[in-house]
């Protein structure tokens, strides 16, 4: 005599519980690879445009396989974003070269002028950051734009939703300073978790999810 098995009960706990450790696990993976990749600093920008891409499918079409995406995109992307990842990398090191610089000036008897020229660069960081976050979201958004378009929208974002625009600059600001003071956290979440943050304040259209398979060139 043969037996069936009774069909497996979908939903209740464990299915919610496995959708609560999704996020984590991608935000956590997701953050370590694009950090490994944007370790060069050169390849911030492009990784960061993919994986703003990556995060936008897995909320729109359900795509969990963020680290896969994530490649996937960066393939797709990397020749609409080198040229000016050259660009962003080296104004990022500059950057971070001037200020820790100030910074150890401060001891010293230059310490008020270190301290009104490390005023005067957290406007230009500000920027950095919040164009970082932007223009990927942008990506995701248009995904078959180029970074001239990518870069006006992000400023359509800006203009449009000042607010929101604030709100995750400072959010984004608030996670760099918690990965500064622990760095031990820094590659899981310091580029994941900005990102994710602005992908969820400006999601790409799900009217159009065929927009959102990744594209080739």
């Amino acid at each position: 005599m043969s037996t069936t098995s009774p069909p497996r009960r979908t939903g209740g706990w464990e299915a919610t519980t496995l959708r609560l450790l999704t996020y984590p696990a991608n935000i956590v993976l997701g953050g370590l690879v694009a950090f490994v990749l944007a370790v060069p600093l050169v390849t911030l920008l492009p990784v960061a445009v993919a994986l703003a891409r990556a995060l936008s499918v897995w909320h729109v079409q359900g795509d969990d396989a963020v680290v896969t995406s994530l490649l996937r995109e960066l393939r797709a992307t990397w020749r609409r974003t080198w040229r000016a990842g050259l660009v962003v990398g080296v104004a990022v090191a500059l950057l971070v070269i001037d200020v820790l610089f100030l910074l150890s000036r401060f001891a010293t008897s230059g310490a008020g002028l270190a301290a009104l020229l490390v005023g005067a660069a957290v406007p230009v960081a500000c920027a950095l950051l919040l164009m970082l976050l932007l223009v990927p979201v942008s990506s995701s958004r248009d995904r078959e734009g180029d970074l001239r378009s990518w870069a006006g929208h992000a400023a359509t974002l800006v203009v449009g939703s000042p607010g929101r625009a604030l709100l995750v600059l400072v959010l984004a600001a608030a996670v760099v300073g918690i990965c500064v003071v622990l760095p031990t956290i820094g590659p899981f979440v310091l580029l994941s978790l900005p990102l994710d943050l602005a992908v969820r304040t400006w999601p790409a259209r799900e009217e159009e999810p065929g927009d959102l398979v990744g594209d080739t060139e």
